[in-house]
């Protein structure tokens, strides 16, 4: 295939618009806001080059805000996502989606559709009745922790072993039910490997993991074991592939060990239980102090993927390895759009 037949092949596959389920995209509005039209400057172009349909925006707090300032700086940061889609003097480009048929409406009419997501419930403090206020405003995924522990449970660490061996706590479980009653997608990401077991025993619905990657590749208790991939293809879940967690050696940090990712996922969980969870971090990074850049010392960025325009490549690439059109439209939208319609419709 040469580059004119290679480029028009992935124009046809990305027309439908690619589901990309974790951006932090509400830290980066919120440190951003004093300034205007964020999303239309820093992120339209990107996305529009990539084929970007769907987008996971996420909530994270920094350890800076916590405990004290949690549920304030959390709904700033909403606040700032829906201030932004409807901005005076913005195109209109971007559209805030609480359910299925609102995706599906944003696709339909040319707009890069947000959902809101929560990366930690810190904000909820020790109150479960807090996340019906948050889902009202749009929250539509939550993963319960981060690295580090909260009310909830324990997120898993950046090294092979470590991890707290305690699972979900009862605040926790009460969190996991509440969600599946609302409808709001359960994600399993940075949970630690017990909470991860915990909260496969007490769901129905189909488990998300938004972001995070093969421990073959990069064995951290933050990427997934292959029985933790498995188990997530078994419930008809799905894992949204990260572009940063690829390898820990600068050397092996390649778009084609991002695709070993894929494709070994893929061998374990099934075709239907693997997407796309880009986690673009690297501009974030770079802003944040040395003390936390230190914390993050294992991250190796891929050269060629560090933003939603690099989405080509890694269609390319696949092509490439001989995916057929079939599997590659389940990987870049419709295995995500398979599960929102089993979990927020």
């Amino acid at each position: 295939m040469n580059n004119a037949d290679l480029t028009q092949h992935i124009d046809r596959l990305h027309a439908p618009g690619l589901i990309d389920m974790h951006y932090d995209l509400g830290m980066d509005l919120f440190d951003k806001k004093r300034q205007s039209n964020v999303l239309e400057r820093d992120y339209l172009a990107d996305m529009r080059a990539g084929g970007i349909g769907t987008c996971a925006a996420a909530i994270y707090l920094e350890d800076k805000y916590l405990p004290e300032m949690a549920l304030r700086v959390a709904l700033d940061q909403i606040s700032r996502l829906h201030a932004a889609t409807d901005e005076p003097g913005a195109s209109g480009s971007f559209a805030i989606c609480k359910n299925l048929k609102h995706i599906k409406d944003s696709r339909e009419a040319g707009k890069i559709g947000l959902v809101i997501t929560l990366e930690g419930v810190e904000p909820l403090g020790s109150d479960p009745d807090l996340l019906r206020v948050f889902f009202e405003l749009g929250v539509r995924a939550i993963g319960l922790t981060h690295v580090r522990r909260n009310m909830a449970g324990e997120g898993g660490v950046f090294a092979n072993t470590g991890s707290s061996p305690q699972g979900l706590t009862p605040f926790g479980r009460k969190l996991i039910s509440d969600c599946e009653r609302l409808g709001i997608m359960v994600d399993l990401a940075h949970i630690n490997p017990v909470g991860f077991d915990d909260i496969l025993k007490i769901t129905d619905k189909p488990p998300i993991v938004s972001h995070s990657n093969a421990r073959k590749y990069f064995d951290i208790e933050r990427n997934l074991s292959d029985d933790q991939i498995r188990a997530v293809g078994r419930r008809g879940g799905v894992i949204g592939v990260n572009a940063v967690l690829v390898s820990p050696d600068k050397a092996t940090a390649t778009i084609d060990r991002y695709l070993d990712h894929v494709d070994y996922m893929v061998e374990m969980a099934g075709i239907d239980s693997v997407a796309i969870g880009f986690d673009f971090f690297e501009n974030i990074y770079k802003g944040l102090p040395a003390e936390d850049r230190a914390a993050l010392s294992s991250i190796n960025f891929v050269p060629g993927l560090s933003n939603h325009a690099h989405a080509r490549h890694v269609t390319a690439g696949l092509i490439t390895r001989g995916w057929s059109d079939v599997d590659l439209e389940k990987f870049l939208y419709g295995n995500w759009l398979r599960v929102f319609k089993d979990t927020i419709s």
